[in-house]
């Protein structure tokens, strides 16, 4: 099965945004480069300087957004996001500029007056599309700022406008038809309309895009956190059939609970330095909870060299005390496997014990709103736990209890300790002691 990654809230978010850039890129650049192939087909401008300023800028652009895609990634993805937006910001400037200017320089030529109206019809168009863009990013700081920057560049091309003392705006359409200096004003106001409304819109967009990315990472981490305890067989049952692992247990179940823990380790921790201890717990565990996991059992936690886990959590898998011993003697295989490992090099031989006990038991998840844990707790636990303790009253590598022998498949063959008295409990109980 294929092992899911566990990335946090902050990765996922950069790894939105990191392919927000390069679809801008794409775009602009796609965008850059039909304007210049479009200018050098037919130039866009009656001025030869402009025109060739023009193919600069576009040129230029393309060959940016070209880097920008081929070579942002998470390392770099803020010095290139940064200045892509720059980039949007200086290309839009030096575009509406080189616009105005030939359009001035196509009134000097030609001798006659400036038409601000016709220029005025323009004004909403580029900064739409480049709040478009803005969006593309993902990121709401980008899409403020490009918002705050594309409406100044808009009320300043207004206030050019309507700084000329014989422009006025107007509904009537004689009066559009025949005056030159004549704005509709009902375009005007849809324009400017349509302008906030696509600036609305795309915060809305990058907002809601925003929120489920951050609760997408969260099932992520949640789906994470199922595979550090759960079994993959499980976990893909949780998932399937939406099991409530958040609500608190109603009921008792009858569940196998194991408990391991190393022969003799305060002792060999004693000789160890802090890091080795952490190593050697790692190592440890590392080889419990793969037989646990390949048995459908539980890994329920970690109590400084014991191992607790369960089967038949949070639903049976049939046998669970079965299942439990089928993962006690691979626990067994591994340990062996281990042993001959450290032997190799020249390392202390590590042994452990297990205790195994079959009962009802309450499941689910214990504690309050603030911590919560899911857990098994009851009798069933705190006997499993001593079953393993009385390993060493007893020279033992495993027992279990009559209760797990009663329920497996096959026919062990065991020493009977008869009515070993459990510390904690007045009566005593039959245990069994096997060797796998």
């Amino acid at each position: 099965m294929k092992q899911r990654k566990n990335m946090n809230i902050g990765e996922h978010i950069l790894e939105r945004r990191l392919a927000g850039l390069r679809f801008v890129a794409i775009f602009l650049g796609l965008m850059t480069t039909l304007g210049l192939i479009a200018n050098i087909i037919s130039p866009l401008y009656n001025d030869d300087v402009y025109a060739k300023l023009h193919s600069l800028l576009f040129l230029f652009t393309t060959f940016f957004f070209a880097a920008v895609y081929l070579y942002s990634n998470k390392n770099n993805y803020n010095i290139f996001a940064w200045s892509s937006l720059a980039v949007g910001f200086v290309f839009y400037f030096v575009l509406d500029t080189l616009q105005e200017l030939d359009y001035e320089s196509f009134f000097i030529i030609t001798g006659s007056d400036p038409l601000p109206s016709l220029y005025a019809y323009f004004i909403f168009l580029l900064p739409n599309f480049f709040l478009l863009i803005a969006t593309i990013f993902l990121r709401l700081s980008f899409l403020i700022i490009a918002g705050i920057y594309y409406s100044g560049a808009v009320l300043e091309n207004l206030y050019e406008v309507f700084s000329d003392e014989r422009v006025f705006l107007s509904q009537d359409l004689n009066i559009l038809g025949n005056n030159p200096v004549a704005i509709n004003e009902t375009f005007l106001l849809v324009s400017a309309q349509t302008f906030i409304f696509s600036f609305l819109a795309c915060f809305a967009i990058v907002y809601l895009l925003s929120k489920l990315t951050t609760d997408v990472a969260k099932t992520e981490k949640a789906n994470f956190q199922l595979g550090r305890y759960f079994s993959p067989m499980i976990r893909e049952e949780i998932e399937k059939f939406d099991f409530d692992l958040n609500e608190k247990p109603r009921d008792t179940q009858m569940v196998a609970v194991m408990f391991t823990d190393i022969i003799g380790f305060t002792k060999l921790s004693e000789k160890l330095e802090p890091a080795e201890v952490l190593e050697l717990l790692s190592q440890y565990q590392e080889r419990m909870v793969a037989p646990i996991f390949s048995n459908n059992g539980t890994v329920d936690k970690f109590i400084g060299d014991a191992v607790m886990a369960t089967f038949g959590t949070p639903v049976s898998r049939g046998n669970d005390a079965q299942n439990a011993l089928s993962c006690a003697r691979d626990m067994q295989i591994s340990m062996r496997e281990w042993e001959k490992e450290r032997t190799e090099q020249g390392k202390p031989v590590l042994k452990h014990r297990i205790g195994i006990h079959y009962g009802r038991c309450v499941v689910g998840n214990i504690g309050s709103k603030d911590r919560m844990e899911f857990s098994v707790i009851g009798d069933t636990v705190n006997v499993a736990s001593r079953i393993c303790d009385a390993c060493k009253d007893n020279d033992a590598n495993i027992l279990i209890s009559e209760s797990v022998k009663n329920q497996v498949n096959e026919e062990l063959s065991t020493e009977l300790i008869n009515n070993f008295q459990i510390r904690g409990r007045e009566a005593g109980m039959n245990l069994h002691k096997i060797d796998l």
